[in-house]
């Protein structure tokens, strides 16, 4: 049974705390403060946040921008605003996936339409994509996944050296970390990295998730390329081998460093098809 410490609820005045998310790096609770109301609880399972580490100082920067509010912060735990309604995502799988993704990438545009100040805790993209050039291959996995996967890191290797400028991003903006509030969307869960500014949606292509058929659909992958990248004024050919190379990066990242067999195999490879384009 997960139980807030009480030096937290203490600390900050909470009370009411109910568990509503249990994710890999973190637990979630609903908690009542008695200086802001409703708010969100977040308790890292790690003292320094792993790759959130700097997500609330840049969430913080894009307060104005739509980015939830952050309340207070100390070690494993951050408060901060509580955000009613559904994802973009829960709107897409309730069957309104064009208007959801709209309003995403109107979003993401909100986000990026000024530049915003890097700070140290950033984390650059080479170091994100590090591990994918040091991916084993199981025995299992197939050969033109195998070749994808190489083509990808290629893609990535040369997206590396290539960056026109770095910024800071978001570092998983899809359409689950974006709450459309009744006064409207609001952003949440950065990770906080540094770099091109066409990677910012790269992972994107890869949402809404739980509809493969739509995310496949190579239409819909040219529909969502022209969008996002309209929307942030980067190159469609660029983002198409960012979302490219991060694929390959999430399926390395399921297989602890060693691809095997993996669902994702035939975005995979859409994605690449559109990134030759």
């Amino acid at each position: 049974m997960h139980i807030v410490p009480g030096d937290i609820m203490d600390c900050w005045g909470l009370c009411r705390a109910t568990l509503i998310a249990e994710a890999q790096h973190a637990l979630v609770w609903k908690v009542h403060a008695r200086d802001y109301g409703s708010a969100a609880l977040k308790l890292y399972h790690r003292a320094d946040r792993g790759n959130e580490a700097a997500s609330t100082r840049l969430l913080s920067l894009w307060q104005d921008r739509g980015a939830v509010a952050i309340y207070a912060e100390a070690g494993k735990a951050v408060l901060m605003e509580w955000l009613e309604g559904p994802t973009l995502g829960d709107i897409a799988r309730d069957g309104n996936a064009e208007s959801a993704l709209q309003v995403f990438s109107e979003m993401a545009h909100r986000l990026h339409q000024k530049p915003t100040v890097a700070f140290d805790e950033l984390r650059p993209l080479h170091e994100v994509f590090n591990p994918l050039f040091d991916c084993t291959f199981a025995r299992d996995c197939p050969d033109a996944l195998q070749r994808d996967v190489i083509r990808a890191t290629e893609l990535a290797s040369n997206l590396l050296t290539s960056q026109p400028q770095v910024v800071p991003l978001h570092g998983d903006l899809h359409t689950d970390n974006v709450i459309q509030t009744p006064s409207g969307a609001r952003v949440i869960d950065a990770k906080g990295y540094l770099g091109d500014p066409a990677f910012e949606l790269a992972n994107a292509l890869r949402h809404p998730n739980g509809m493969p058929d739509l995310v496949r659909s190579r239409d819909q992958i040219e529909r969502c390329l022209q969008l996002y990248s309209g929307a942030l004024g980067v190159s469609r050919k660029r983002l198409a081998q960012w979302a490219a190379a991060k694929g390959a990066l999430s399926i390395m990242w399921r297989g602890h460093g060693t691809v095997s067999a993996a669902p994702e195999a035939t975005l995979l490879n859409l994605l690449l098809r559109a990134a030759d384009q």
